[in-house]
């Protein structure tokens, strides 16, 4: 998927390709989080708007898909020639819809802001038609089957009812067309799941806002009193009780909400022991009792613990979350997006956090992160060289304490710096990324030292 970003706050125009593993880093202020949030949001828009009713009435030349979806609709089979090239034409028109809706009233929803904030603003899906397109299907639970293919350059579409029953006009022509807009966009089975950079104060205060949504609640309820409802007017207290969260926040807020609910519930990916990996930086477990969640340290005999986690260190509620999601929620279609993975972590464990990403994408997930950590990156970098065969390299991973499973394929990484207003590709190969903003401020600072200690040295020498 490859997305376009223009007029976002610090970013002007940029473009963005997911990768398995997508990298955003920069200095402060250039946009990242920006980008995440939007992108974020705007995969959450594309979801819901693929399976939404869609007009076709705009796609009839050349090909006419509200016949082949009436025809359907009416006796159970249809079909019609279809080019490529009408294909990419009916992507891109359904494309721009959804561009157009998501930065009309879908950006001040993620951001929680004024339209005025994102005058001239915009976020599109700019990638091309897959090269094969596989075939839609749902069944309903009383029975009714639906398909959409492509089979011998002609569009297919069916309807199968059981003995009897008749077709459902009216409700067939809606699914078809919205499985046709799936079926064109084949990637927006991706399920966006953030985790920002305000996680670290959501596993303390959820709780309070919890407490204060209640309060409203109750507040509201009093207003049933003809003397309350006089003297005050609802939308004002809500307006005063209630914080503007962008809407990653608000879904990060509701997902630690959730978590007591999660226990009964495994990772699709629970057979790749993710959660195992992150106890790593952690030196601890979790336990989620219901009501509480405990971190455990992994140490025995005295100086094991268990604490609850609002006493842990920031590191270990950051990471809560993320260990929840391995261990309850994680599946092959999910887009993990996390701001800042290196926040609170000490320069080891940044090394372990690359380590772990690493490990999630090669479970199936897909993985975006906004960084300012060059150990990260270049413990990344270390994991890319590792993918290449070389003479020695079983002893090599013993020594340096891998496992063959911690290698990355170079084709599996989108990298991008954002400044200027901008995002800029950096070139991948065989030895990592390329990413000057680190290189140059490592430089810099090496530059400063020698420059610093030789002077103390040729004063002391004096």
């Amino acid at each position: 998927m490859k997305f376009r970003f223009k007029n976002l706050g610090p970013i002007k125009d940029a473009d963005l390709e997911l990768g398995d593993l997508t990298i955003i880093a920069g200095r402060n202020n250039t946009g990242k989080t920006y980008l995440a949030y939007a992108l974020y949001g705007f995969v959450k828009h594309l979801k819901r708007w693929s399976t939404s009713p869609h007009d076709t009435r705009r796609l009839e030349k050349p090909v006419h898909i509200t016949s082949i979806v009436s025809a359907a609709a009416a006796v159970g089979h249809a079909e019609t020639p279809v080019s490529r090239d009408q294909l990419e034409h009916h992507r891109s028109d359904f494309a721009m819809d959804a561009a157009r809706q998501f930065t009309e009233s879908g950006l001040t929803q993620v951001f929680s802001t004024q339209q005025s904030e994102f005058d001239g603003a915009s976020v599109e899906l700019i990638s091309a038609l897959q090269q094969h397109l596989e075939p839609v299907n749902i069944r309903l639970d009383f029975g009714e089957r639906y398909r959409v293919s492509l089979r011998d350059d002609r569009l297919v579409m069916c309807v199968d009812v059981q003995d009897g029953q008749p077709i459902n006009a009216h409700r067939t022509r809606s699914i078809l067309r919205s499985m046709y807009v799936r079926f064109l966009f084949p990637e927006l089975d991706l399920e966006p799941f953030v985790l920002t950079s305000e996680r670290f104060g959501i596993s303390l205060f959820y709780r309070e806002l919890d407490f204060t949504k209640n309060s409203l609640v109750d507040f509201l309820q009093k207003m049933n009193e003809e003397t309350t409802r006089n003297d005050a007017d609802p939308f004002l207290v809500i307006d005063r009780m209630t914080s503007r969260y962008a809407l990653p926040v608000k879904d990060n807020i509701d997902y630690t909400r959730s978590i007591p609910d999660l226990g009964g519930q495994s990772s699709e990916l629970s057979e790749h022991k993710l959660p195992s990996k992150l106890r790593r930086l952690t030196s601890a477990y979790y336990k989620n009792s219901g009501d509480s969640i405990a971190l455990t340290s992994i140490a025995r005999g005295v100086r094991r613990f268990t604490i609850p986690l609002h006493l842990a260190s920031s590191s270990a509620r950051g990471l809560s979350d993320l260990y929840f999601f391995l261990q309850h929620v994680a599946g092959p279609n999910h887009l993990l997006i996390i701001d800042e993975p290196e926040s609170h972590l000490d320069t080891h464990n940044q090394i372990l956090m690359a380590r772990l990403l690493v490990r999630c994408v090669q479970a199936g997930l897909k993985v975006l992160i906004t960084t300012h950590s060059d150990y990260l990156v270049k413990e990344l970098n270390n994991l890319i060289m590792l993918s290449r065969d070389f003479d020695g390299k079983e002893e090599l991973l013993k020594k340096l304490k891998y496992e063959p499973e911690d290698a990355l394929d170079p084709d599996q990484i989108r990298a991008y710096v954002a400044k200027n207003g901008t995002l800029t590709a950096c070139g991948i190969d065989k030895y990592g990324m390329e990413m000057p903003n680190f290189d140059s401020t490592i430089d810099e600072i090496n530059r400063a030292t020698n420059e610093i200690s030789s002077r103390i040295y040729e004063n002391e020498g004096a």
